[in-house]
């Protein structure tokens, strides 16, 4: 604005200027304000309702240390319906899995660790109900089942497991020289615990001394 301009014509400068441009200086700041405020009540939300998951996650290991199937039955409800999005209703879930495999139910600890698979966002988590899962469907013979379910693209730390698990269905289906491949596979893995690395190599041994007996039979 010109400084040679009067007071008086400054003002009616400003009058004008505000006219053209006031409604969008307003516009702007409420868009500013309800994003600020919408933001940061979004992250209270968010932590109140983490720290309520967190509080009744308590209460649902309290329940299950004292085997009160109809109060955590209740608290796994309560986690699908209101806290789905966070972790610890896929704890919820694998927990009542392993439950549900010591009480023989098989159909309830697949279901639930579907459920992880399907709702989690966590990939450890999700990793640990694949692994589970599978184990479930070998168990059941479900070898197919299980193989399709280990057809993972990122396994992360899992390689190693994901592979033992496929050697597993293999050589129960009785395919021993893929079971074979599949074992060896898992002990190029990093992560693997000494003792895993005990079991697959015994697994390993068994499926080449079959290899190698076929071998010779052809010779």
């Amino acid at each position: 604005m010109s400084e040679n301009l009067t007071e008086e014509q400054q003002v009616e400068a400003i009058k004008g200027w505000w006219k053209e441009n006031g409604m969008a200086v307003i516009a702007g700041l409420v868009i500013g304000v309800v994003a600020l405020f919408g933001w940061r009540g979004w992250n209270d939300y968010k932590e109140a309702n983490a720290a309520e998951a967190s509080a009744l996650y308590g209460e649902f290991q309290l329940g299950l240390k004292s085997n009160n199937n109809e109060a955590i039955e209740k608290l796994q409800q309560q986690f699908i319906s209101d806290y789905a999005s966070t972790p610890y209703a896929s704890l919820v879930s694998l927990a009542m899995a392993k439950k549900a495999v010591d009480d023989n139910d098989s159909a309830a600890a697949r279901k639930n660790l579907q459920w992880v698979l399907d709702n989690s966002k966590q990939a450890q988590i999700k990793h640990t109900a694949r692994v589970r899962l599978a184990a479930l469907l070998i168990n059941d013979k479900e070898y197919d089942a299980a193989l399709s379910l280990l057809e993972v693209k990122k396994p992360g730390g899992y390689a190693g497991v994901y592979a033992e698990l496929r050697g597993d269905a293999l050589l129960a289906k009785g395919d021993k020289p893929a079971a074979n491949s599949a074992y060896e596979k898992a002990l190029q893995s990093n992560g693997l615990s000494s003792a895993s690395r005990e079991i697959i190599n015994a697994k390993l041994a068994d499926t080449r001394t079959t290899s190698v007996a076929q071998s010779e039979m052809v010779k």
